[in-house]
């Protein structure tokens, strides 16, 4: 067995970071709640120590339980890494904490994990520098590797752990998965032969396909959950991995094996891992998940924007903007948003003429200028769609070969997509000609910026395909910089055919992300409920897509699925009754006077699982407490919702009828609150798709 000993540890808000050490100087480490250290145990059944470090040089050895082909974890690299020294630094801002290793060829590793003051979240890398006098290849190297799952045992007791991860399609983003580690096989043999592996990703540019790069682990027992959440550009590989008692969560960039990314490293140079966030706490999901986002101050207003997409589908007109701003103008809307197909396409399809960026002078005959002068004349301010990375195949850009992202020397051609070499100079000074420019001369102050399909596996330019694509996706990133500096105050939406990159990377780089391309759908609430426990509600854009046929009670379902984050209203507007817009004025007046609950608030959510979300049936309960939990609360806003139930349903709101005043409200006539036993309760009606918003206030 492994003896270890404490080796450092370090208390970061409500984390400690307990880092441990063998005989050999193997080091691993754990993290945990500081209100549990008093359960933590040391390992003292474990064959094999996993540093916290993973990684493998080209030349050394896979490890020997049956992984080869499955993963480079536990290599011969990773196990001859040992202890060198570790260093905290710190100033009023941030505190890091540098855990140095060197390995069995004396190059040397660094594990770094850093804290904000007053954040509830760590970041973590790792860095290689090769120490030898050629170059080697760098075939892995994990971003993160977290060891100690869970410490609170000396044997973990079967049913303990569940793992946690978040699925993901088109316009069905989020659904939670969260199953015992046992349905996975993550549980020890009868002898340490064999590794358990649940392992997890994708390949592409679109880095939120299938899942979403965050892994967790809840102790059920202890009420203790693990969260890593991967800044992911590009391709990536999660994974959770138990070979003795304890599991181990790792995860990065993907290896050679399976995401075809190595680094070749030069002799007395340093490569450095992009970074992963992590967090633990002692409480449920949605409350932990929010440790992990970047909530904006107290102060933050949430702008009401419209979109065309809804009512053109790709056919916007400066007359059409002329007749939509003059319905807009009494109406609360901030921003107005000219979606795609504003330029020109010889077939009049505006995904095959995109790349060109020429105003299409039939629906535009002056111009943006005028369109975007006129839109600030009605008291909003002005927005325009562009997926500036992408071609079409009716664009003269499309057949430039020397601009475009190439793999093994042939253009990446999709049915409908190339790509621009973002990484080129010339394809930034065309990109600087092409929109940025025009953005800033006409005087818009928002940008959507959309992308519309993957590069897939790699690209050219770098030392591996997949590496290729890290250094797109940067240029990328750097390209929403320029356009930040290039027009003070410009918002930038981010959009990826909906959800495909709503990753750290992408999030906290704009002002706002679009939640998904869910339009028209009554799975919408669900969709949106679950990106809370990915991105802040003062970032997460719904769409609300009206329609002259809508009954009010399915006006009201759709506006107040936007409360669960920013309204993006869109849809035929020009044909809405009197009473229509009289209910969409109620909407936005409830939702002006929860702005700040909605975009400080503590998320909450409860309701049986939905099953489909095609044709979902049941109900949800959702929606932000200006407390931590109701208990430290002085105003709630619950979001009721009825998904097409067999029978009417009337619910505890769990809400004590003598401590809370219901001061408004805003949904569907049928859909009822009334007061049993001294608590609320609701009643929802079968057979609808209904929903209700309701404002708590604590009484004096």
């Amino acid at each position: 067995m492994v003896n270890f000993s404490t080796l450092s540890i370090f208390t970061f808000d409500d984390m400690v970071l307990h880092y441990i050490i063998d005989e050999d100087g193997h080091v691993e480490w754990m993290i945990y709640p500081q209100e549990k250290k008093d359960l933590v145990k040391l390992p003292d059944h474990q064959r094999t120590p996993i540093s916290l470090v993973q990684a493998k040089l080209a030349g050394d050895a896979y490890d020997k339980n049956f992984s080869n082909g499955m993963t480079m974890y536990n290599s011969e690299t990773a196990r001859n890494l040992t202890f060198v020294g570790q260093n905290k630094n710190a100033d009023q801002r941030v505190t890091q904490i540098r855990t140095n290793l060197k390995d069995q060829h004396g190059n040397l590793y660094a594990h770094v994990v850093q804290w904000q003051t007053g954040s509830q979240r760590l970041k973590c890398w790792a860095e290689f520098t090769n120490q030898t006098q050629t170059t080697v290849k760098l075939d892995y190297l994990s971003s993160f590797t977290l060891n100690g799952v869970t410490p609170f045992y000396k044997r973990i007791p079967a049913g303990t752990l569940d793992l946690i991860r978040f699925r993901s399609k088109w316009s069905m983003e989020g659904r939670l998965e969260q199953q015992p580690i046992e349905m996975y096989d993550l549980e020890p043999s009868w002898k340490p032969s064999g590794l358990a592996l649940e392992q997890f990703g994708q390949n592409g540019t679109m880095p939120v396909r299938r899942f979403f790069p965050t892994i967790g682990m809840a102790d059920k027992h202890n009420n203790v959950i693990w969260l890593a959440t991967f800044d992911a550009r590009a391709s990536w590989q999660l994974n959770a991995a138990r070979l003795d008692d304890r599991l181990v969560l790792f995860g990065g960039l993907p290896d050679a094996d399976n995401g075809q990314w190595y680094k070749l490293v030069a002799p007395q140079t340093t490569y450095r891992t992009p970074s992963t966030y992590m967090t633990v706490a002692a409480g449920d999901l949605t409350q932990t998940s929010r440790r992990l986002q970047q909530i904006p101050s107290a102060k933050s207003a949430l702008p009401i924007v419209y979109n065309e997409w809804g009512t053109t589908w790709g056919h916007p007109s400066a007359s059409l903007v002329s007749e939509s701003l003059s319905l807009l103008a009494d109406h609360a809307v901030d921003y107005y948003v000219i979606d795609a197909g504003w330029y020109h396409s010889p077939t009049d399809d505006f995904n095959a003429g995109l790349g060109d960026w020429q105003i299409d002078q039939e629906r535009f005959p002056q111009g943006l200028t005028p369109v975007v002068k006129a839109i600030h004349q009605h008291g909003m301010k002005a927005g325009i769609w562009y997926e500036f990375e992408g071609l079409g195949p009716d664009s003269h850009k499309y057949n430039d070969t020397a601009a475009l992202v190439k793999r093994d020397g042939w253009p990446v051609t999709t049915m409908k997509r190339r790509f621009l070499d973002m990484t080129s100079v010339e394809v930034q000074n065309h990109l600087e000609e092409k929109m940025i420019r025009p953005v800033a001369d006409a005087g818009f102050e928002y940008l959507k910026v959309d992308y519309n399909d993957s590069i897939g596996i790699g690209a050219d330019g770098a030392d591996s395909p997949a590496e290729g694509l890290q250094a797109q996706e940067t240029a990328t990133l750097a390209m929403f910089k320029k356009i930040h500096e290039r027009v003070p105050g410009i918002v930038i939406e981010n959009c990826s055919s909906g959800g495909h990159r709503l990753t750290p990377a992408f999030i906290e780089n704009t002002e706002l992300s679009s939640f998904s391309d869910a339009h028209e759908t009554h799975s919408i609430p669900i969709i949106a409920a679950n990106e809370l426990q990915i991105l802040p509600a003062a970032k997460n854009l719904i769409w609300c897509v009206v329609h002259p046929d809508d009954q009010l009670h399915e006006l009201q379902f759709h506006l107040i699925a936007t409360f669960l984050g920013r309204i993006c209203m869109s849809g035929d507007i020009r044909k809405l009754s009197q009473e229509q817009w009289q209910t969409i004025d109620t909407g936005f007046a409830f939702y002006h006077q929860c702005n700040r609950l909605i975009a400080t608030g503590f998320p909450f959510r409860r309701g049986p699982k939905i099953l489909s979300y095609a044709n979902p049936v049941g109900y949800q309960i959702s929606g932000f407490c200006d407390g931590k939990t109701l208990e430290e609360s002085h105003q709630v806003l619950v979001l009721v919702f009825g998904f097409n139930q067999e029978t009417a349903q009337t619910m505890s709101l769990d809400m004590d009828a003598t401590k809370w005043q219901l001061t408004d409200e805003f949904g569907a006539e049928n859909l009822t609150v009334h007061n049993l036993k001294k608590a609320y309760h609701v009643t929802i009606p079968s057979h609808q798709f209904v929903a209700k918003a309701l404002l708590f206030t604590l009484k004096d």
